[in-house]
């Protein structure tokens, strides 16, 4: 059961978590979109090293696909020069 008080509660500090580095991250969304993207990039990679098919949805149902059919797909864009951030640890 929930109790007004309990929820204007939630919303307070839901307020005060937006202005965090963390609610700014995910009211942007940019650094998000890439993280998955490169997650995806990198599990396709991996799929490819091992000769493992990826599993995918298409046309609402689940397929089985080859690492490398989607690899072609997913090659990195180019960046214009000095918009790359730089690799961490280097």
């Amino acid at each position: 059961m929930l109790i007004s008080g309990d929820a204007s509660e939630r919303r307070q500090a839901m307020k005060a978590k937006q202005g965090s580095r963390v609610g700014q991250i995910f009211a942007d969304g940019r650094q998000i979109d890439e993280a998955l993207r490169m997650a995806a990039r990198d599990a396709i990679r991996k799929h490819a090293l091992h000769d493992a098919p990826v599993v995918v949805w298409r046309d609402g149902r689940i397929a089985w696909v080859p690492a490398g059919e989607l690899r072609a797909t997913t090659q990195r864009k180019p960046t214009r020069k000095g918009t790359r951030s730089p690799k961490r640890g280097r």
